[in-house]
């Protein structure tokens, strides 16, 4: 299931370049974004089905429904907005910490660092204890590495 519609995912400010210890001491302020989000995300997609179930029964618009059928689709439609703009502002709160967001159910932040002479992304999954993983900048989930006493940082 895709994120909410029209999120913004990355920031557009300068790179911030983070050593591991400085991504490891953001996971515990993640973790407690990625909590508040839970509800969220979860509602939204429900308030999201019934839109598409009004639709699909009545037609976009509603036009033929009867009155209290439109006035709860725009419930609906107010309470996704509203659900739409909680979410991207917690979105927010992970891209003001410099890192971006990957994926939004899984929980895939990345946290743009230096490996030797190369700028690379840190990469931590919700749910995991620490830092534990490096991958290129076009490398993405599946290109995931672990990192070592070796790697050069």
């Amino acid at each position: 299931m895709g994120g909410p519609a029209d999120v913004r995912l990355h920031t557009d400010s300068a790179l911030r370049l983070f050593t591991e210890d400085e991504a490891n001491a953001l996971l515990p302020q993640l973790e407690e974004i990625f909590l508040l989000l839970d509800p969220k995300l979860a509602r939204l997609r429900e308030v999201k089905d019934l839109v598409e179930d009004s639709e699909a029964y009545y037609g976009e618009g509603l036009i033929g429904a009867p009155s209290r059928d439109r006035e709860s689709y725009a419930d609906l439609l107010q309470e996704q907005a509203d659900l739409d703009r909680s979410v991207q502002a917690d979105i927010d709160a992970v891209l003001a910490l410099g890192c971006e967001v990957k994926d939004l159910h899984r929980g895939l932040i990345d946290f743009p660092a230096r490996i030797g002479n190369e700028v690379v992304y840190l990469c931590w999954q919700r749910g995991e204890d620490r830092i534990g993983w490096w991958h290129t900048l076009g490398g993405g989930f599946a290109g995931r590495k672990p990192l070592s006493a070796e790697s050069e940082r």
